[in-house]
C-alpha cells in the first residue's frame, strides 16, 4: 500500500487533498482555493498576535515584532523591527546575538522566537502562493471555456 492509499489522519489533510491527489473539476479547485484563502484571513489575525505575545520578551533586548504587508498580500510576515521602529530585518536579531549585551539565556530564547517566526512565515508563504497559483489556474481555464 503507497503512502497515498493509507488513511491520512493529520492536521492537513484537507490541503494534502488538494495539494497530493488530482483535482475532478473547477468546483474543487475553487472549493480549496477558498479553504486556502479562509486560513490566510486566519493567520492575518494569527500574525498580530504572535507579536504581541513575543514583545514583551524581545523588546528587552531592544527588538520588536512587527506584521509586515510589504506587497499588498492576503497575510502580513512578522518581521523583526528595532525598538524606534525605523529599521526592519533579521540582521538586527543577528546583531544582538552576536553583539548584544543580554544574558546567554536571553539568547536562546531569541533563537527560539526565530525559529517559530520562521516557521510562521514560511506557513504564510506556503498558503498565498498556493492561492496565487490556484487564482492563475482558474483564470486560465475561463479563458479556454471562453474559447469554445
Amino acid at each position: 500500500m503507497t503512502a497515498l492509499e493509507q488513511r491520512q489522519d493529520f492536521a492537513l489533510n484537507q490541503y494534502a487533498k488538494g495539494l497530493l491527489k488530482p483535482f475532478k473539476g473547477k468546483g474543487e479547485i475553487l472549493r480549496f482555493r477558498d479553504e486556502l484563502d479562509a486560513e490566510c484571513r486566519r493567520l492575518w489575525q494569527e500574525a498580530a498576535d504572535f507579536a504581541n505575545h513575543y514583545n514583551r520578551t524581545v523588546v528587552q533586548a531592544g527588538l520588536w515584532l512587527k506584521p509586515h504587508n510589504n506587497s499588498g498580500g492576503r497575510v502580513r510576515a512578522v518581521q523583526w523591527r528595532d525598538k524606534a521602529q525605523t529599521q526592519m530585518g533579521r540582521r538586527l536579531l543577528e546583531a544582538v546575538l552576536q553583539y548584544g549585551d543580554v544574558s546567554v539565556g536571553m539568547k536562546r530564547q531569541l533563537v527560539e522566537i526565530e525559529t517559530e517566526r520562521a516557521i510562521f512565515n514560511a506557513k504564510i508563504a506556503a498558503a498565498t502562493r498556493q492561492v496565487d497559483r490556484l487564482n492563475r489556474l482558474l483564470n486560465d481555464l475561463d479563458e479556454v471555456e471562453a474559447m469554445v
